[in-house]
């Protein structure tokens, strides 16, 4: 039997310090969020296991997804121990070529314990808030589970943010392009609601089947596994669930309408976007000793390696594949990074080819809608490491626009990105940091004696890289034209970022440039306007001060 608790075994017995049990009792308002964010700097930025939260019975699990060892460790089914992230890349591919099919059982633990009706209160669930600008109590571990009004025999499971909004009423939105947007346009045509079962708490590999955006997942699910899922029948609804899961919601999405949100999406930001969307929770069955996951929202490693990881795999293979020369020896997309900047370590004979980095930064591109930036380097280079990167792109990028750097204006993207246009375009950029090193520049001052620069780091210790931290007001695009007198990068900054930590240096370019506009290029040098454009609305997701 695989399920939740089985995989908690593995990651305790393979790795120990990856799982965490916090004995001390905390509150479910905001107290979790400020845990996650101090143990994601410690190494391995394990789960935690929150074992008193205060007013709940159900102990809180989260950040299981927030280390690429531990989702390694969900595909029990791989042909042999998933080793580096190309393994896991190719292990994905041949599991997801592949399907187990469910085996349905009279019952299972799930069945432990069941509320019908008036006993249904969704209040007594640890739902977390987890920042001060969300709208409320945020399921966010929910996998929505609902049939094909037209081909009943298609069972789909999608991601769902999920506002509490009374004992047995859930605010929610849909994606509008997603599978389970469509089943609820096509029920709601008929004029019924849609009955779907949200399942909270399951084995990571049925999270990751979700999150692959495909159907069939309880059939993927047990190729990841190794083995046939276990369903059972909902009580109140036609739709099957997995006999091993934490908890299960049934009920309907109506056809009523209300507002929820606004609540933090992946790239640090509040969204308030939402299909206003209801569900009426009619029966919630669980286990006698039910285990509440939950899944860190924001710009958080959980959300976008539990996002990304599947995406990532198929672009991986799909490179690979079309690649007439082996080419790539690995892929990243930084969680600093948001979706939007990809690392590609080349092999070093291709690396050699005329124009061959730009054909495959071309070919990530157009694979990967919210891509902004492609940066190709050597296999010298550890695509793990922020400040090697950033190193051999001041180093190796001829920064000249159509050698080293090309652009791309108005392209399809992902319309969360806050620096988006209005109508979901964006410019993009591939860089080609593959060449012979050049020589840098010295030293730069500590200090920039400059209007508008109130800070200036070298994270790198010399001038390879430098970074602004600008007062509010200020200019970025006029001191980088004034600055940018050499080979390097200097990279402007908002005075909400911490300009010592590369991480969210990356972070607030990431979210906060457009290349075209942003992109400075002179002396040999490029400079980035990584603060906010004139206009900027989005809001940063906070806690509360204590």
């Amino acid at each position: 039997m695989r399920d939740l608790r089985s995989y908690l075994n593995r990651v305790e017995r393979l790795l120990p310090d990856q799982l965490v049990k916090v004995k001390e009792p905390v509150s479910h308002e905001y107290d979790i969020t400020r845990k996650i964010e101090e143990i994601a700097h410690v190494p391995g930025n394990p789960a935690l296991l929150f074992e008193n939260v205060k007013g709940f019975s159900q102990p809180v699990l989260i950040n299981v997804f927030g280390h690429v060892d531990r989702i390694k460790l969900a595909l029990e089914g791989a042909r042999s121990p998933v080793a580096t992230r190309p393994d896991m890349y190719r292990e994905w591919g041949a599991l997801m070529a592949k399907t187990t099919e469910p085996t349905v059982v009279a019952n299972g633990p799930v069945k432990d314990v069941i509320h019908r009706g008036a006993d249904v209160d969704l209040t007594k669930l640890p739902i977390l808030r987890f920042y001060e600008q969300d709208a409320g109590r945020y399921i966010t571990s929910g996998l929505v589970a609902a049939r094909d009004p037209d081909r009943p025999e298609v069972v789909n499971l999608t991601y769902a943010r999920m506002q509490l909004k009374d004992r047995a009423k859930i605010g929610t939105t849909l994606h509008s392009r997603g599978n389970m947007w469509s089943y609820f346009e096509k029920s709601k045509a008929k004029g019924k609601p849609l009955d779907v079962a949200v399942i909270i708490g399951a084995h990571p590999a049925l999270y990751l089947a979700a999150a692959a955006k495909i159907t069939g997942e309880y059939a993927v699910t047990g190729s990841l596994i190794g083995e046939p899922l276990r369903l059972v029948k909902a009580e109140t609804v036609d739709v099957p669930v997995p006999a091993d899961a934490e908890i299960v919601l049934e009920g309907k999405i109506t056809l009523a309408e209300e507002d929820e949100g606004p609540f933090t999406e992946y790239s640090g930001y509040l969204s308030g976007r939402s299909t206003r969307n209801v569900f009426e929770v009619c029966c919630v069955s669980m286990r006698r000793d039910a285990v509440y996951q939950t899944i860190m929202p924001s710009n958080s490693d959980e959300h976008l390696l539990l996002s990304g990881l599947p995406k990532q795999a198929r672009i991986f293979g799909a490179v690979s594949a079309f690649s007439p020369i082996p080419a790539v020896r690995d892929m990243s997309w930084p969680v600093s990074g948001t979706h939007y900047i990809c690392l590609v370590s080349m092999d070093e004979a291709a690396s050699k080819v005329p124009g061959y980095a730009k054909q495959l930064g071309t070919l990530v591109l157009g694979l990967d809608p919210y891509l902004k930036l492609v940066l190709l380097l050597p296999s010298g280079v550890d695509i793990d490491d922020l400040g090697a990167c950033l190193e051999a792109a001041a180093e190796r990028c001829d920064m000249t626009p159509g050698s080293g750097i090309e652009m791309l204006h108005d392209v399809f993207c992902h319309r969360l990105d806050p620096s988006s246009s209005p109508d979901g375009t964006a410019s993009k950029a591939i860089m080609v940091a593959t060449g012979p090193t050049k020589a840098m520049k010295g030293r730069k001052p500590s200090g920039i004696d400059w209007p508008g620069v109130g800070e200036t780091v070298q994270p790198l210790g010399d001038g390879r890289l430098t970074v602004l931290k600008m007062r509010p007001g200020s200019d970025a695009k006029d001191a980088l034209r004034r600055l940018v007198k050499g080979p390097g990068v200097t990279i402007c900054v908002d005075d909400d970022v911490d300009a010592s930590d590369l991480r969210q240096v990356v972070w607030g370019m990431a979210t906060r440039f457009q290349p075209a506009d942003d992109f400075i290029l002179q002396s040999g040098g490029l400079g980035v306007d990584g603060t906010k454009p004139e206009g900027w609305k989005a809001k940063r997701a906070t806690l509360p001060f204590v």
